[in-house]
Parts: structure tokens; sequence; C-alpha cells
């Protein structure tokens, strides 16, 4: 049977609305066989382990951008002539021809803790040359003035920070300049020369002008975390693979579960068994099929593995619309199919529960009545969405139509097992970005919308948008600087294209290395005043189809 477990997952997942408390449900499978000697199973499916034990520690790199508050070009040939409003300036050791730039900067939003400071001078070239070394210096003078200094006025140079001798026009000529950066505050950078020649430059009257950027690590590591969001225990008695199989040994209750996953590596692991099972009647808090779903979780949680209790809302006679939704980490429980109870009541109910957080499972554009009933206090509980459900199956498109109703949902995988088979087969994963393993620090991921879903068990994908970590809402920008970490070592897996995405899906910008890698670090810049949210989509080596869908930032329209 092992072969027809993607077929019998997906008959699960289709009729599962069909089963009440208490109803056993056989099926026949008609017009295919699977033969085999009797006890035999198929061979299983190789995949690499995922992240437990040595996550991958991705740091999540912020970059601040910064135009001059001034700047100038000095002339020897003029020594009492003022160049601060020009649009073009030189640099030249030419005798008595001289020419040398300053500029000066404001840098602020540095946070406290800041760690491992750079920063690069960045000024737009006028000249396409080689051969032409220009230095940049540390200048100590933060009080002059654009609209007044001269050759004969003009600023010490101090300490060299970096030479570039090589420029073209059109194209920013670049310079270290980290050792000038300690924290917030105005920095003077000077340029010059030993080339007897004008190198032409353009200064921040002309456009695009100069800019400083800074880069730093936050105080918060980023580390990326594998698991699944969606698994079906025993206590979903009326179907699954103790069912189909007739074998009882297929399934097992949430502390066997939980015992498989962290021995096949699996970094987290939440049990969401339907909660109009006969297990959960009658619905109560203190029902022993719940608090052992609770307390197995707590008890099968270490250091190296966190293990989550949930239940899944299984809304299939409506009659405010239907769709299935998993709630995880609530103290109690409703049925779905009980009298009265409809989204709207799940919805109302949900806000009583503390430290709650749900997912829309499985879904297409127009479940949960085309995704109605969204206010503040839901869209804060409502956090994740499943792209990706029993391993293979896409649900993209009832992705994007929720998140054009304003629900702020980040991608996740359930890969919806109901039962043991697809512990060790599944190779798809929910991601969560989090500081740590602990049970705190990963709800926070699904609460903060740090998650990403993936077709693959160790893909690992940070990223910020000025400065803020995948899942945040900002405040209305309309530039975005983008600084986009993703690694995948596994020959077959590299990385071959990479992409920004914005409101309906469209595509923004794209990057496609020359060859796959295993390692891409893409830092794009985006010019946008309408658009709600952004976000990514990851390609691997000899795919034309996406592998992974990455949480959105959202831009606080």
């Amino acid at each position: 049977m092992d072969g027809m477990k993607p077929i019998l997952a997906d008959m699960e997942n289709s009729m599962s609305g069909l089963f009440q408390r208490g109803s056993v449900v056989s099926w026949v499978l008609m017009g295919c066989a699977v033969l085999a000697p009797q006890g035999a199973r198929a061979a299983s499916v190789g995949f690499e382990p995922a992240s437990r034990g040595q996550p991958s520690r991705l740091a999540a790199l912020t970059s601040l951008s910064f135009t001059p508050v001034k700047d100038a070009m000095v002339k020897q040939f003029a020594p009492t002539t003022n160049f601060g409003a020009q649009s073009l300036i030189q640099v030249s050791a030419q005798n008595n021809y001289s020419k040398e730039v300053v500029l000066q900067f404001n840098v602020t939003g540095l946070p406290a803790g800041a760690t491992n400071l750079t920063a690069q001078l960045r000024v737009p070239a006028g000249t396409t040359a080689t051969g032409r070394p220009i230095t940049a210096h540390a200048v100590a003078d933060t009080g002059w003035s654009e609209t007044a200094i001269t050759w004969n006025t003009r600023l010490p140079m101090g300490a060299a920070l970096s030479t570039v001798s090589s420029h073209t026009a059109g194209q920013d000529s670049v310079w270290d300049v980290s050792a000038l950066i300690t924290g917030n505050g105005n920095v003077t950078v000077g340029l010059d020369t030993t080339f007897s020649g004008d190198t032409n430059f353009t200064s921040r009257e002309g456009s695009p002008g100069p800019t400083l950027v800074v880069s730093y690590d936050t105080a918060t590591t980023w580390f990326v975390y594998a698991g699944n969001t969606h698994a079906h225990t025993s206590y979903t008695s009326s179907h699954g693979e103790q069912v189909t199989s007739g074998d009882p040994t297929t399934n097992g209750p949430p502390s066997e579960h939980h015992a498989r996953a962290k021995a096949a590596g699996y970094d987290f692991y939440v049990t969401t068994d339907h909660s109009q099972e006969v297990a959960f009647d009658p619905t109560s808090p203190t029902t022993p099929a719940w608090v052992a779903t609770k307390q197995q979780a707590v008890n099968a949680t270490d250091s190296g593995y966190v293990g989550f209790w949930g239940y899944e809302h299984s809304e299939n006679n409506g009659p405010d619309g239907t769709g299935h939704i998993n709630v995880i980490n609530s103290p109690a429980y409703l049925d779905a199919l009980e009298s009265g109870v409809g989204l709207q009541q799940l919805y109302a109910w949900i806000k009583t529960q503390p430290d709650t957080v749900a997912s829309f499972n499985h879904p297409g554009p127009t479940n949960y009545n085309s995704f109605g009933y969204r206010d503040a206090a839901l869209t804060d509980i409502f956090t994740m969405l499943e792209v990706i459900n029993s391993n293979d199956n896409l649900h993209y498109e009832g992705w994007l139509a929720a998140l054009q109703k304003g629900w702020k949902v980040s991608p996740v995988c359930g890969n919806d097992n109901h039962g043991f088979w697809g512990i060790t087969r599944h190779t798809a994963r929910t991601f969560l970005v989090a500081p740590s393993r602990t049970k705190a620090a990963l709800l926070d991921a699904m609460k903060q919308r740090r998650t990403y879903a993936a077709l693959d068990t160790n893909l690992h994908v940070v990223y910020t948008v000025n400065g803020a970590i995948m899942g945040s809402t900002l405040a209305s920008p309309s530039t975005f600087n983008f600084n986009i970490q993703v690694s995948d070592a596994d020959v077959g897996d590299r990385i071959s294209r990479i992409e920004i995405l914005k409101d309906n899906g469209v595509v923004v910008q794209t990057f496609a290395p020359a060859t796959p890698q295993a390692s891409v670090t893409w830092t794009p810049s985006l010019t946008d005043t309408t658009s709600r949210y952004f976000f990514l989509r990851v390609y691997n080596e000899g795919s034309t189809a996406p592998m992974a869908w990455i949480a959105p930032v959202w831009t606080g329209r």
C-alpha cells in the first residue's frame, strides 16, 4: 500500500469532511492494484534529515543607505572659489590643477548592539579608466560648509581607508570605508589621488548621486528550523492509514508521532487531529484525549526538539463558509460539526484563547466564504496558510486570494500525514526563522509570520527589507532595500533563481546566477508607492517551477 499513500492522502483530504464522530468508512480502491508479498513494504524514499542538531546560522544582515548631507570639490587652480553646488565633481593630482572631494553623511538608525559593522562609499563614475588609484580617507572635521569650502580652506585628509583604481562610467566606484563607522552621527570622507588627470564623478546635486551603505548584524542571530505543522495521530480514528490498511500499527498516539519525528530529524512537529473524532467527545478541555495530546507534546520537548499540540477545525457543513483550519497551542477546542458551530462562531471563540495561532489548511480561493469576516484581531491570530499540503499539493492561488483580502498569512507546509508513513518519506517542510529552538521562540516565529514552505528538507532562507526581518510590516516607505540570503548545498538542489513578487503574484525582480549556486546573497532595491506586500519564490537547478514560497513583508499600506 505504500505506493498508494499519496493517493490515499488526497482522498483523506477531500473526504475528511464526511466523517462524524464514531463513524467508520471503508475505502475500495478501484482500477489499480499493488502486488507484494504479504507483510512486505515498498522501499523507503530517502531524504536528507532536517536541520535538527546543527541548524544553519544565518544572521539577518541589515543595510542602511544614506545620501550626502553635503559634498564639494575643491580646485587648486581656483583656490578661493567654492564649487559646492556643482553636479560634476573631479579628483586629480595634476600639478597646479589638483582636485579633491569631500562628502559628509549623517548616519542614523544603527541600533544598540549592532555588530559586524561594514560600510561602502558608492559614487557614480563619469569616467571609464583603469590605473587611476583614488583613495578614500577619514576626515575629522564635520563642521565645514558646503557653500564656503575652497582649496585654501580644504580639510586635512586623515587615515587612508581604501583605494579604488578602476572606474566605469555609469557605474558606482565603491570604497570600503568600514573603519569610518563606529555608530550613529556625522562622518566626513575625503577622496584624493596620485593620478595626474581628471576622473569624473557625480555629486549629490546630480542623479543618481553618491550613497553610503552601512551594513550590520542585528543582536539577534536567526536560525532556520524545519518541521511539520499538520499531522494526524490515531485519535483521528475514522480514516487514515490504520483504516485504509487495516493495520493499527501504521498509526499511533501523539507520543509516538513526536518520537518518530524527533528521530527523523525534525526540529518541531504539530499534531492536529480532527476535533470531531470520537476520542474528543465530549467537547471539553478535560477530555482525556485532549489532555494527553497536550501533555505528550510537552513531554517530547527537549533542547533539540519542540512538540506542539493543536487540532484541525474541519468546517464542512457551513452555513457561513467551509474550510479546514489548524488551531495551534489553544487551551481548549471546538467541534466544527456540532450544531451552531460555524466559521463566525469559531472566529469569536478563538479570540478568547490566549497564546493561540492558526493556519488556513489546503485552501482554495473561495474557501472560508471567500476569506470573509476578517478583522484586526483575527488577522493577528491567523498568521499562516498551507501553500503546500500532503508533501506536494500546492495551494498558491488560495494564498494569493487570502492576501488580497487583507489576511497577513505566511506560507507553511502541512504534510497532513494520517499516520507514520509520511514522517520519514515526505520531503517538504515548514521552516521557521527564530533566534532559538524553544517552544516560545518557535511559537513567536509562527505569530510573527517568519515562516516559509519548501519542497525540500534543508533549504535555508533569511531576508530583510529596510532592516526588518521577513514577516514584518513596514511604515509605508517608497524605497525597499532587500538583503536576501538563500542556501542549499545539495547537488541537484542548488539555487538557480530567486524572484520578488508583489500584489496578486506579479513578479517585480528576478535574480538568476550564471550557474546554480549553493549560496546566494542578493541585495536589490525597489521603488514602489502602491503595493501592499512583497514575497519571494525560490527555484532550484533543473526545475522550471518554484520549490519554495517565502514569507511576505507588508508595506504598511
